[in-house]
């Protein structure tokens, strides 16, 4: 078992001091909830071995150093502004499109956007455009709403060939779906659901989907919703809520889906399973340098916690990430300390937020003080953070300085070069970029 980190909290000026009692997040009548949080945001109503190399193709272009003599600017010294580049109702996810590096937006209702390349400005004159993105696929019919339902998550395949999506259908149960690419227009028409999961409630449903280093499809699963682990899957391996799942998506059948070699759990488990123990690992990503795995998991009453699992170690196949025993690093409930357990690498508490939103660990090469940061934020306060961690493995939280309206951070998203963008739940699509002198 690895041993707790000691609990960190905000390593540096957060910004406002929100109460700690505001724990945003109202359940539906019908869940027993702990926390607050607006319906319809679907990130958290209660509160809310066989790693391969990192493919060429997922390697962020090569930059310049600076000059000899220059010193590389501080993370400190560097300011940051949020840039409008799209106007779009509940955008829930961003995806880029290999090969093209288009970069598409799903909203929560069940529609998959194509933003404007240009964002929207002339560049002959430097006049803010704003041109509207394009409708290129909808499945709202398809998508449950309200509750923490609705279309969560979206990812291409390593060829751009596939549009892989996250979403919750009519009867508000988890389908991980697959659409085929024709040109720029995902085929709605011919989507087909890989996996289905029965879910007990309708909060914490996760939705995150990823394509990994290994070419194998990543998708993450809540805990059935309700408060407390009701429904007991948190420390149960053959389910896969509660999970980070792994699934060949092209297996040699044609059909259906396959387990990857390397997959830690067999006879008596469930196979998809790589790790388990979250309570709602609503967004993770892969450092596309390292290929470490980063998972924002949403806590409950306290504990906001975010865990790594690097590549260097085959991703800890098998990792227990504690929940329900475990709340970040306290003792939530039981006795138990199982030899898996994984303890977070970070963890803030309600004094600085209410919901952690996953990012990106920075690879671009606009922000040459931002590399190797990842970057994430809270739901509730709406803050931008950025953790750095010295050769220790200790992490930093530093404040970037920008923040969008409180109760709407709801995801990240990264382009083909690597640049990081914003999602608001009010509305609009942003791009993390340094201001300009």
């Amino acid at each position: 078992m690895t041993a707790p980190p000691a609990l960190r909290a905000a390593d540096s000026p957060a910004g406002p001091d929100f109460a700690s009692g505001s724990t945003g997040n109202t359940a539906p009548a019908s869940v027993t909830g702990d926390e607050s949080r607006p319906a319809g945001t679907s990130i958290d109503a209660d509160d809310p071995g066989d790693a391969g190399a990192v493919p060429a193709s997922t390697m962020p272009p090569q930059t310049s150093a600076p000059p000899a003599g220059e010193a590389a600017p501080s993370l400190a010294q560097t300011r940051f502004e949020l840039v409008p580049v799209a106007e779009i109702e509940a955008p829930i996810a961003l995806a880029a499109h290999p090969g093209t590096g288009q970069r598409y937006v799903a909203t929560l209702t069940g529609q998959v956007w194509l933003l404007d390349p240009a964002d929207g400005r002339d560049a002959d004159n430097g006049a803010d455009a704003r041109a509207a993105p394009q409708l290129v696929a909808d499945i709202g019919s398809r998508v449950s709403q309200g509750c923490e339902n609705g279309l969560l998550g979206i990812t291409f395949s390593p060829d751009g060939s596939q549009l892989y999506l996250s979403y919750t259908d009519t009867a508000r149960d988890s389908r991980i779906a697959v659409m085929p690419m024709d040109g720029e227009t995902p085929q709605a028409g011919r989507r087909r659901v890989l996996l289905a999961l029965d879910q007990p409630a309708c909060n914490h449903n996760a939705g995150e989907v990823q394509i990994g280093p290994d070419g194998n499809l990543w998708i993450g699963f809540g805990d059935g919703g309700g408060a407390d682990d009701v429904f007991g899957q948190g420390q149960d391996r053959a389910t896969l809520l509660a999970t980070i799942a792994r699934i060949d998506p092209n297996p040699a059948s044609g059909q259906g889906y396959g387990i990857p070699a390397g997959n830690p759990f067999a006879s008596g488990d469930a196979p998809e399973v790589w790790a388990y123990g979250a309570r709602n690992p609503w967004r993770f990503s892969f450092d596309r340098l390292t290929g470490d795995l980063w998972i924002a998991d949403v806590g409950q009453n306290r504990i906001e916690e975010i865990h790594v699992l690097p590549a260097a170690d085959g991703w800890s196949p098998g990792a227990n990430l504690g929940w329900p025993l475990f709340e970040g690093n306290e003792r939530f409930s039981g006795s138990e300390s199982p030899p898996d357990l994984l303890f977070p690498v970070y963890t803030y508490t309600h004094d600085d937020g209410c919901s952690v939103t996953g990012g990106y660990v920075y690879r671009g090469s606009a922000i040459e003080a931002l590399k190797g940061t990842y970057v994430f934020g809270d739901y509730c306060t709406g803050d931008l953070w950025g953790l750095v961690r010295g050769p220790d493995g200790a992490a930093v939280r530093k404040d970037l300085g920008v923040s969008v309206p409180r109760n709407t951070l709801v995801s990240f998203g990264e382009d083909a070069a690597g640049e990081l963008y914003v999602l608001s739940a009010a509305g609009t699509v942003f791009r993390l970029q340094q201001t300009t002198p």
